[in-house]
């Protein structure tokens, strides 16, 4: 797998998510080379909250690693919740992966979240919402 085909896959997969509206433009992938590159974008559900999406991929190994990473959900302009890996509180046992929960930024421990994952969660607060 390259670069590139980790980048389709990606905003395929967002495109044809049911909960997706749309994605703001641009929705950027850059590519460094045939095997890493970046994404970073904004993508919008059905009632307006968004999730902003920055991830830095390496597919040398034929798969994508993630080798940074942060997943921010915000509902009505307030952080419901931000996943991420920057090596800031390395008091958590997950070092350096940890989550941001709810507007006073609780800190939670967390493994590396994959994109699927979070769209689960994001699925899951939009039913509570609506209940």
């Amino acid at each position: 797998m390259n670069i590139d085909d980790y980048f389709a896959s990606l905003e395929r997969g967002l495109r044809q998510n049911p909960l997706v509206s749309h994605l703001q433009e641009p929705f950027v992938c850059l590519a460094s080379d045939d095997f890493n590159g970046l994404v970073r974008g904004r993508v919008f559900f059905w009632d307006d909250s968004f999730l902003d999406l920055y991830e830095v991929v390496s597919t040398e190994l034929g798969y994508p690693v993630r080798l940074g990473y942060a997943y921010a959900y915000l509902q009505g302009g307030e952080r419901v919740f931000r996943y991420d890996n920057a090596p800031h509180h390395p008091e958590i046992m997950t070092f350096p992966h940890h989550k941001h929960i709810g507007r006073h930024d609780r800190i939670a421990p967390s493994d590396q979240p994959s994109l699927s994952q979070v769209l689960a969660e994001i699925a899951d607060w939009l039913d509570r919402q609506q209940a």
